[in-house]
């Protein structure tokens, strides 16, 4: 993951040229070396002169229930059919694969007390596969703490956590803070059992906490608010997990501080997310978030495009197969209709997308460049 100074290095290669094989990079580099190399002779050439070629984004924090209306309305919650969520999750993910996002973490649940129940909300998001988005699925607790004190509920969460593991129908499991309690150890132990890569997701509270919640679990990611003290900020700059802030979802809220910036100076690695939710946030575009987070949280252009990809890549454990334009890394490719990088954030509410490349295989394209018959 990129870290401070890191954060701002693109490695930007001037009027450059990728050759992709099977799916994968198979080398990157200047135009004029790549067109000279035995192995470019019958490849299929498409020419993106004047436009920005970069790697697919990543989105590690959509959040999907069957709860339909804005939380906090006041109003009884009304549920999805199970048919609708598939469509509905379907519809979702390809919009955001024409903005450029080719891998997701979505995290799933009833928001219930049923642990149960989420088998057949996550089994129907395992039904959309990995088409058109690569998509990591994660079982959201977002259970008040002490609910897993009772032997009963406790042992109905074991079976349900055997059961999605055992068929494979989740890769990672977030833990949502109360904020005052830290769980029972057998929690800890059970999640351990499995393998299972846990995402933490904290809303604020004391500092003491936190330390432990994060010695405990030992996240790959934390999901922070952005206000945030400076002792939870020395916890989280210091921490191997990837900091992610739900841009879409909570910079237009009012905040007391911006931790995101002191987090960035500090040593963090910073990642950034739309934040999506069904029942409060329709925001899905990482190009958004990367305009969002420059003029409001003052990050750099290159930092906030370091923590939509390389870093977020990171956040969902595929560090090492996307977010950055590498040899022996998927061609997941992102070509955006704007001369410079940097003009990204003068340019949001428009779709910049001009061709998306997933592993090779062109799934978008608005572009004039079409493929000729030889």
């Amino acid at each position: 993951m990129r870290r401070g100074p890191a954060l701002q290095d693109l490695g930007i290669i001037e009027d450059g040229s990728i050759l992709i094989r099977e799916g994968l990079i198979e080398t990157i580099g200047t135009t004029r070396r790549i067109e000279n190399l035995k192995e470019v002779r019958g490849a299929l050439e498409i020419p993106v002169n004047g436009m920005v070629v970069m790697p697919g984004f990543v989105d590690p924090n959509l959040r999907l229930t069957l709860d339909k209306g804005s939380r906090g309305s006041g109003r009884p919650a009304k549920r999805r059919k199970l048919a609708d969520f598939y469509s509905e999750s379907l519809s979702l993910l390809r919009s955001c694969q024409q903005h450029g996002t080719l891998n997701a973490a979505i995290k799933a649940g009833t928001d219930s007390n049923d642990w149960r129940s989420d088998i057949s909300v996550i089994r129907r998001l395992a039904e959309v596969g990995d088409n058109p988005v690569r998509v990591l699925r994660v079982w959201r607790l977002s259970w008040p703490s002490d609910l897993l004190q009772s032997d009963a509920t406790f042992g109905d969460f074991a079976d349900t956590l055997h059961y999605l593991v055992s068929r494979k129908l989740i890769q990672f499991l977030e833990f949502e803070a109360d904020g005052q309690h830290c769980p029972p150890d057998r929690l800890w132990i059970s999640i351990q059992e499995t393998g299972l890569g846990i995402s933490l997701l904290w809303p604020g509270g004391p500092s003491g906490l936190l330390a432990d919640l994060l010695a405990r679990t030992r996240p790959i990611n934390v999901c922070l608010p952005f206000s945030l003290s400076p002792a939870e900020c020395a916890l989280v700059s210091n921490t191997s997990g990837a900091a992610i802030f739900s841009v879409g979802k909570e910079v237009l809220e009012e905040s007391a501080t911006n931790s995101v910036r002191q987090l960035a100076r500090d040593g963090a690695a910073i990642t950034l997310s739309s934040g999506y939710d069904s029942t409060g946030n329709p925001t899905f575009s990482m190009q958004m978030v990367i305009a969002l987070a420059v003029l409001r949280l003052g990050l750099s252009p290159e930092e906030a495009i370091s923590a939509s990809t390389i870093n977020a890549a990171h956040a969902v454990g595929l560090g090492h197969s996307i977010g950055s334009l590498e040899a022996g890394k998927r061609a997941d490719v992102l070509v955006l209709n704007v001369p410079d990088y940097r003009e990204l954030p003068g340019r949001f509410g428009i779709n910049h997308a001009g061709m998306v490349i997933r592993d090779g295989n062109i799934v978008f394209n608005r572009t004039r460049w079409k493929v000729t018959a030889s």
